[in-house]
């Protein structure tokens, strides 16, 4: 069961440790909602180079101090490393730090990645994502230093509790969303948007966390070679169509969809696509669409049903194009449904209006491929009918009534 109050980040534990509850027919995935870092098939290294699992350095690390940190306790770990919470002995301040598993350390590909991790996370100012302090390297360990956040994440209430009532989910929503502008402003793309990177303080309070796989737009050609030998991914059943099929292609859209599917649990208790392998589910976020959310949700108004369309659209220029449109749509839903929501406010220039969505828009993709084929039919017709030759009709004769009388 996980504890109440969990720091950055509760997301990504180990087979081992994680043991979501299984509350009512909702039951946690095994290991979907891990974030993968590389397709490359595994093979046994060497036992002196072997990687540390995340528990393994647990054993080493806790109670140690790397440079100003003590470690104090054993929070997760992820695809790079072990998090800890720790103790600031300079700064006498709880924080969170993130260990780079080795061998990874000495790794050129991993600490370039670790190194754009830190660089994305000190970009960015906000709220609702947690702050990066700094980076360090003690004793062949690089780390880094995050604000600490007691909360529980998004995947670990839903587990617990169900569903979360419309008005909450627009709500976390609207603060997530904002994140996502405030990142896209200063041109990072996260491509890990997930429940389980999502903390909820006690004080009702969405923050952003773990920006492992994030990007920064506009940076140096070389940072961007390190998704490609990797083929940096992100989770299976959060990922978009495009990140799917190379992350490179990934944007701030890809983090749209993301986003939506996040938004699809948190009223449904699942991801759109649970059942299958990874493969399949990859195929599922390539060509079908997510069940209907009346069908689970029936007392969400079609206004968000529309919204939610737009955000999990296959084609990326079919989605809000940004977080700014996003996030006016959202405004817009709730102040419809009459939801208090947080003070949020927008670029300027840019007004609230209903969510980006349309019959045409929706349907564009058959309707219009459709329209041009019966006009193309209608036009053979009319020339068909041109050439041919006028039909021969017999003589009439009228005669005159009068001149036989």
């Amino acid at each position: 069961m996980t504890d109440d109050k969990t720091p950055f980040p509760s997301a990504d534990l180990t087979a081992s440790q994680a043991e979501p509850p299984a509350v009512g027919e909702i039951v946690a995935p095994s290991e979907t909602d891990q974030t993968v870092i590389s397709t490359t098939p595994l093979i046994t290294p060497h036992p002196l180079l072997r990687r540390q699992r995340p528990s393994e350095l647990a054993a080493t690390l806790t109670g140690e101090q790397l440079g100003d940190i003590r470690l104090e306790e054993f929070v997760g770990g992820g695809g790079m490393g072990a998090v800890f919470r720790g103790v600031d002995t300079r700064l006498h301040r709880t924080v969170a730090v993130k260990v780079l598993a080795t061998p990874q350390a000495s790794d050129a590909e991993s600490s370039g990645r670790f190194e754009m991790e830190a660089r994305s996370a000190a970009r960015l100012d906000h709220p609702n994502i947690a702050r990066v302090h700094y980076v360090g390297e003690e004793r062949g360990h690089r780390y880094l230093v995050f604000e600490y956040i007691e909360g529980t994440n998004l995947r670990d209430l839903v587990y617990a509790n169900g569903p979360f009532p419309l008005a909450d989910a627009l709500r976390y929503m609207l603060q997530i969303a904002d994140a996502l502008m405030h990142a896209w402003q200063r041109d990072v793309v996260h491509r890990d948007i997930k429940p389980s990177n999502i903390l909820l303080t006690p004080e009702g309070q969405a923050k952003l966390v773990d920006m492992g796989l994030a990007r920064v737009e506009q940076a140096d050609p070389a940072e961007h070679e390190l998704t490609t030998s990797g083929v940096t991914l992100g989770t299976f059943d959060y990922m978009a169509p495009e990140q799917a099929r190379d992350a490179r292609q990934a944007d701030v859209r890809s983090d749209v969809y993301s986003l939506g599917c996040t938004l699809y649990f948190m009223l449904v208790g699942q991801p759109p696509f649970p059942e299958g392998t990874a493969l399949q589910k990859l195929l599922q976020h390539q060509a079908d669409e997510p069940p209907n959310l009346a069908r689970y949700r029936p007392d969400v108004p079609e206004s968000v049903v529309e919204l939610l369309e737009t955000m999990l659209a296959k084609r990326p220029e079919d989605r809000f194009q940004n977080p700014a449109e996003l996030l006016a749509a959202l405004i817009a839903v709730t102040e419809q449904l009459g939801i208090v929501s947080p003070q949020i406010s927008l670029p300027v220039g840019w007004s609230t209006r209903p969510a980006k969505s349309s019959w045409l828009h929706r349907h564009a993709p058959w309707f219009v491929p459709a329209a041009l084929l019966l006009l193309s039919v209608l036009a053979l017709g009319i020339v068909w009918h041109r050439q041919q030759p006028p039909t021969a009709f017999p003589e009439l004769r009228i005669e005159n009534v009068g001149e036989h009388q």
